[in-house]
């Protein structure tokens, strides 16, 4: 062993005898059997030395006045002592009746059977403190072995400990690899569809349009048969200075219903009177509208780091709504990563094609909760990351669509397994806005106890938008969905301030006309300073919802009509 100091040395060497220098120096064994043979030496001589006696001894006998002789007391055992015990007894005056017991030997003397009988006793006292001496020597050893042995126990155990996370982090990175590349995989054959159907379409819309022009070049090359080249010439020229009766360019339909441009009394503008040819001038197209006070909150959100709640009945227009936002947050963030919950297999700006919108289910809605679950783990990676590093986030936002959330809320929210789904939505409303995770939220009702979010105070990190608009759809049925916009904008919930409801509500009264002459719904948006207005025409935002707008102050008709007495005209004067 290693010493403290060398008064240590020297107490241990003084305390260490030659002899148990050379036992500590034995092979186990040897050590073992030195200690049975000093052991068995022990038993051995104290075996001996509990057997005779070491003494010579004298038996005697006591005469009675009977004259009888009684040898034994009262136990029967017979009267003796030794040898010199009788000697100095008849020194002091042995009683006469105190007779050898002759019976047993004569003078009754019995010599002594075991002589050496301490030399025995010394030798089992030799033999068991040299045994003990021996194992008490083997104990020590062993406790100090044990020590090591225990250590060298906990050294192979952290080794194997080690080399088993060892092994499970090389599995683990394996299948993190695996994912990586199947997500890649999977983005890559997306894109690559993706571009295929761009492609298809401009191929197929190329060859539109050329089947257009070639048809357009047919139909003028049969309309103008016979023709001279001037005639056609003059014929083209014609054409060119009538007005289109659609929407073209920078025309709108707030420019072709100007007052300023109707016909007034006997004004310097004639009436057109059938049969008689007449000159059309053409007019310049205004210069573009600026665009639109109303549009701008909404753009205003598009950027903001805040969950969105779009509330709306049936027909409010909520989904062209969510469809312009949408083109213009794809627009503006190039690296957004954005999925959706629907009832509808709705495109969402080509995030279907993308397989990025989950059609809930009732019989089997967990499947759609899996978009939750994707985006509540890029959260969970994102607030993780230090606070200096969170700025690479502003161009990376992530948001997740909950299309008519209320109806699927409805169908789930007694279940065991969706009340983690609510903590998660609760929790990317509340702290994803800070890593630029947040939720677009669009339902029929603003109450958010029906929407499975029990705390109004979350109300407060939403933006609201609103919808209310009347229309009539082609099978009769009538949508009226103002009542949702007017209960919201007179909630003192959501408008807290009592002037600025009641300036919402004569607000509401005085566009709700006006909303449904036009046909365009009104917009209620939460954006500071909260506003109420008519929302511009965007329905051009939503596939399927781009319908040619016929003016009925020129059509088709009267322009085919007007070519055709050109023509006549033209050929009876030549």
């Amino acid at each position: 062993m290693s010493y403290l100091t060398e008064q240590h040395e020297q107490l241990a060497s003084t305390q260490q005898s030659s002899f148990m220098q050379w036992f500590g120096g034995l092979p186990f064994d040897r050590k073992i059997a030195a200690i049975g043979v000093t052991s068995a030496v022990g038993i051995t001589c104290a075996a001996v030395a509990w057997t005779g006696e070491s003494s010579n001894r004298i038996y005697f006998c006591i005469r009675t006045p009977q004259n009888e002789f009684r040898c034994v007391d009262n136990h029967n055992c017979p009267y003796r002592m030794t040898v010199w015990h009788w000697q100095q007894w008849k020194k002091d005056g042995m009683p006469t009746t105190i007779v050898p017991n002759e019976g047993i030997s004569p003078k009754g003397l019995v010599k002594a059977s075991n002589p050496l009988k301490p030399l025995w006793a010394l030798g089992a006292f030799v033999g068991f403190a040299s045994a003990g001496w021996m194992l008490r020597h083997l104990q020590s050893d062993e406790r100090k072995l044990a020590n090591f042995q225990t250590v060298a126990e906990k050294r192979d155990v952290a080794k194997a400990e080690l080399k088993a996370q060892s092994e499970l982090m090389d599995d683990y990175r394996e299948v993190v690899v695996k994912q990586v590349e199947l997500q890649a995989d999977l983005d890559l054959v997306a894109n690559d569809r993706t571009v295929d159907i761009q492609k298809a379409e401009i191929l197929g819309e190329t060859e539109i349009k050329i089947t257009q022009m070639e048809a357009k070049d047919a139909v003028f090359e049969a309309e103008t048969a016979g023709m001279t080249e001037q005639q056609k010439q003059e014929y083209v020229n014609f054409l060119k200075s009538q007005k289109t009766p659609y929407l073209q360019g920078s025309q709108t339909l707030q420019g072709t219903i100007d007052p300023r441009d109707k016909v007034e009394g006997e004004g310097d503008k004639g009436a057109i009177v059938e049969g008689e040819p007449q000159q059309i001038e053409p007019t310049q197209d205004k210069p573009p509208d600026s665009p639109s006070p109303t549009l701008e909150p909404l753009n205003r959100i598009l950027a903001a780091k805040r969950s969105t709640l779009i509330v709306g009945g049936t027909g409010a227009g909520k989904s062209v709504t969510e469809s312009y936002m949408l083109t213009k947050f794809n627009e503006r963030f190039q690296g957004a990563s954005v999925w959706a919950i629907a009832q509808k297999n709705d495109s969402f700006c080509g995030l279907d094609k993308k397989g990025r919108v989950l059609l809930f289910d009732p019989l089997e809605p967990q499947l759609a909760m899996a978009a939750i679950d994707q985006v509540y783990n890029i959260y969970d990676q994102r607030r993780r990351v230090p606070e200096h590093r969170r700025h690479e986030f502003d161009n990376q936002p992530v948001r997740l669509i909950l299309a008519d959330w209320h109806s699927q809320y409805e169908t789930v929210k007694d279940e065991q397994w969706f009340q983690p789904y609510l903590k998660k939505i609760s929790t990317i409303i509340t702290v994803g806005r800070e890593l630029n995770v947040c939720l677009i939220i669009d339902t029929q009702s603003f109450n958010l106890a029906a929407l499975g979010i029990g705390d109004s105070n979350i109300r407060k990190n939403l933006y609201i938008i609103a919808q209310g608009n009347y229309n009539v759809e082609p099978d009769g049925t009538v949508n009226d969905s103002y009542g949702v916009l007017y209960n919201l904008i007179t909630n003192a919930k959501i408008v807290e301030d009592a002037a600025l409801r009641l300036q919402l509500k004569e607000r509401f009264n005085e566009l709700k006309p006006q909303s449904k002459q036009l046909g365009q719904p009104l917009i209620f948006i939460s954006v500071d300073p909260m506003q109420l207005d008519i929302l511009p025409d965007i329905t051009s935002y939503k596939p399927g919802q781009k319908p040619a707008i016929t003016l009925d102050t020129v059509s088709p008709e009267y322009l085919n009509n007007l070519r055709k007495e050109w023509m006549t005209n033209k050929l009876f004067l030549e």
